[in-house]
């Protein structure tokens, strides 16, 4: 009964009246669809024309928007590697929609499906980079013949928030794209990809008919967790409610949420004052949350949802059993529960967002809240958000309010801003940023940008900002050249130039930074790329965390060369390697050197057939004089020596059954110590305080099988292993270092998560 109860539900998902998702265009609806004949090579950027080469289709009728494709090629030219959701490997055919539902030229969605099924899709909005976190509710079948292989896509009307009106018509922007894998070539229906800066003015516009569609989705889960370690046990039930109003509105909610992870993070070890930003990868947080995305690459994040459910405030030193509460101490909290609402209609976007952590011993959860506005006015869109978090056990409070603004002033030019105010503990800071890019033909680009954050804002309670107290100045032209002569093996070659001034508030000038990149496609498809940097002699306005007395550190200039290469796909195997070295004029204020650094890495995959795909890394660091801060005024030079080995394996079984091996095993040894101090006027000098040798081993390891019941609907088992060893003044060798962790792991986390769709 239950296997007759799947194959029915597998069944609704994937077929409707009219059309059988199978990858055969052989239902009649095809006949009478648009058809798109002519498509223009997009990367390398040439324009070459193609015609009858691809054939596209696009039809909609009650259920929602389809699209198909039949690609002419040889059979034994086809590559279908399969890969996991949303990877973009070069190793299969592809087909791809990027699609404005609302045709207003804001928001794209990227829809692609790989030949043998593997499917992507990411969103890409005017101010921001590509989104990959959002997965949506939609399917895609491919199918190979003898001459040519064929694809078919289906959106259902409520795949995404739409504006909706009275008008039997909608009008969609989109784009119909190609990848070619013995070539690593992109052909486009309207000749632009969501890489070009004037992406969103290219895309090609259609009528097609309209309809209103209402969705419930309700996902119940279970998931239980093992850690052996800390003996530590938990089950969890709870629910993911999704509700499309068809008006467009929509409803998400979560009750007992499991936010837990099912995919590891990387490993990155990082000594600087930054604060290392991860990607979201819990699956509410992604659905229908681009209207609260206003961004600047890594720079900063007025929402950054990794923060709710993060680890809780405590203050054990102002409890009575204190080494109960040190002793309790978890790094993350549950959440009792998180309720999005957005609606749009023709030229404005509402949003409310809330989350409340659940209390935890010893101390309680924050609650966070986030109100979204957002109206399009001609070329024009302003945006408002305020976002509040009151956490309940440090009773503090904050408050940021932001207006954005985006002018698309022609295809050529677009301007951008934000301005912001924050406010917590009685400190009210400010900052924003202005930015343009402008595109004078197809093949040249310049863009700058302008940022100044005081030092009163403070982002972090809920969004992100990479530093504050921070001004900065930013400018870069591109230039691209291709039509090489038949006999060159040049395919394509970038120019960049960038420059770059940064500073604190004060005035206090960080490096000027001058970069030239060069990169090379070549025409049997691997590519080679050179970067030079210069960085002139300034201040490290962040390296002593703000102190008062001590506010930088003055640094000698420094010269960097790096060169990466990328081979080919040979049938089985492909590799890829990168150098850099560094170098930095000495101290005259003590017995210095010169900076040196040496870094190298060889990285190798394989993939045997086109269900496995195996890669390895190894890399090594090496520096001299690498400074590291201890406190206050304390800094201390060492001889570091880093090593990295990782390992993944992907592998498939039909479209059903996936296994996947994520690794990564970190060494690193800081030896002969040199201890420093710097003046109020950042010199460095010789210091007589003692500095010990140190070496750390990080190593993160997880295996997970995930089966797919149907769309959305999933079986994962987890299996997860890792630690940190952290030893001063010892003589362990790199082996001990890289085992140790593995002996003796801080998690090691069995754990099963299943997560239906109704």
């Amino acid at each position: 009964m239950l296997k007759k109860t799947l194959i029915l539900f597998f069944s609704i998902s994937i077929s409707s009246e009219a059309i059988i998702i199978d990858g055969e265009l052989n239902e009649p609806e095809w006949e009478n669809a648009f058809k798109v004949n002519e498509f223009y090579e997009t990367s390398p950027y040439s324009l070459n024309k193609t015609v009858n080469e691809t054939v596209a289709y696009i039809f909609s009728n009650e259920d929602g928007i389809y699209v198909g494709f039949i690609n002419y090629q040889d059979e034994s030219t086809m590559l279908s590697n399969k890969t996991m959701r949303d990877e973009m490997s070069s190793l299969s055919e592809k087909n791809s929609i990027n699609i404005d539902f609302d045709g207003d030229r804001t928001k794209a969605y990227i829809i692609a499906v790989a030949l043998g099924d593997s499917l992507f899709d990411a969103i890409k909005i005017q101010s921001g980079d590509f989104k990959t976190d959002w997965d949506g509710d939609w399917i895609a079948k491919t199918k190979k013949f003898k001459d040519f292989w064929s694809s078919e896509i289906f959106l259902p009307w409520d795949v995404v928030l739409m504006n909706q009106s009275n008008s039997q018509k909608r009008k969609i922007n989109y784009s119909l794209l190609r990848y070619i894998a013995k070539d690593q070539s992109w052909s486009s229906s309207s000749g632009t990809m969501a890489t070009r800066a004037n992406y969103f003015q290219e895309l090609d516009s259609l009528e097609l008919n309209n309809y209103t569609k209402s969705k419930l989705n309700f996902f119940p889960y279970f998931a239980f967790n093992k850690n052996s370690p800390t003996n530590f046990q938990e089950s969890n039930i709870g629910a993911e409610i999704f509700y499309s109003s068809g008006k467009g509105s929509q409803l998400n909610l979560t009750v007992n949420p499991d936010f837990g992870q099912a995919e590891s993070d990387e490993v990155i070890v990082n000594f600087s004052a930054q604060e290392t930003f991860y990607k979201e990868k819990r699956a509410f947080f992604t659905e229908n949350q681009s209207l609260f995305d206003i961004s600047n690459y890594d720079r900063y994040s007025i929402i950054n949802t990794r923060r709710i459910g993060s680890a809780p405030t405590y203050r054990c030193e102002s409890v009575q059993n204190q080494n109960a509460c040190e002793e309790n101490k978890k790094n993350y909290t549950d959440i009792d529960y998180s309720l999005r609402y957005t609606q749009r209609s023709d030229k404005n976007n509402f949003g409310i967002f809330l989350a409340k952590e659940a209390d935890e011993n010893y101390s309680k959860g924050r609650d966070f809240i986030a109100l979204r506005g957002k109206t399009k006015i001609n070329t024009k869109t302003l945006g408002y958000m305020i976002t509040n978090v009151q956490n309940n056990i440090a009773e503090t409070e904050s408050t940021v309010n932001v207006f954005d603004y985006i002018n698309v002033k022609s295809n050529k030019l677009t301007t951008y801003a934000d301005f912001l105010t924050t406010k917590k503990d009685g400190d009210l800071g400010k900052g924003g940023r202005v930015q343009f890019t402008y595109k004078p033909t197809d093949l040249t680009r310049t863009s700058g940008s302008i940022l100044y954050f005081d030092k009163k804002v403070k982002l972090n309670d809920f969004g992100y900002l990479k530093r504050n107290d921070w001004f900065h100045f930013g400018i870069g032209h591109n230039i691209t050249k291709n039509g090489f002569p038949e006999k060159s093996s040049l395919e394509q070659v970038d120019i960049q130039y960038d420059f770059n001034y940064d500073s604190d508030t004060k005035g206090n000038s960080n490096p000027l930074d001058f970069v030239y990149k060069n990169q090379t496609q070549f025409k049997d498809t691997s590519s080679f790329n050179y970067d030079f940097r210069f960085k002139s002699s300034g201040k490290n306005t962040t390296i002593t965390r703000k102190d008062p007395i001590y506010p930088f550190v003055k640094i000698k200039n420094r010269v960097s060369i790096t060169t990466d290469f990328e081979a080919k796909n040979y049938k089985y195997w492909t590799y890829d390697w990168r150098m850099s070295f560094d170098k930095s004029s000495n101290y005259e204020t003590w017995d210095s050197k010169g900076y040196r650094k040496r870094f190298f890495k060889i990285a190798g995959s394989l993939f045997p057939s086109e269900s496995i795909k195996i890669r390895t890394e190894f890399r090594i660091k090496k520096e001299k004089e690498w400074l590291n801060w201890i406190d206050s005024n304390h800094l201390a030079t060492y001889d570091l020596n880093q090593r990295i080995v990782s390992l993944n394996l992907n592998w498939f079984k039909g479209v059903k059954h996936e296994i996947r091996l994520k690794s990564q095993f970190v060494a690193l040894e800081a030896k002969r110590p040199k201890s420093l101090f710097t003046d109020v006027n950042g010199v460095l000098f010789d210091s007589s305080k003692k500095v010990n040798p140190f070496s750390s081993g990080i190593n993160s390891f997880q295996i997970r099988y995930k089966y797919e019941i149907a769309p959305l609907s999933n079986i994962y088992i987890v299996y997860t292993r890792g630690g940190e060893v952290y030893e001063e003044d010892d003589e362990r060798s790199f082996s001990d270092i890289f085992s140790d962790p593995w002996k003796n792991p801080d998690n090691e986390i069995f754990s099963l998560k299943i997560r239906l769709k109704f």
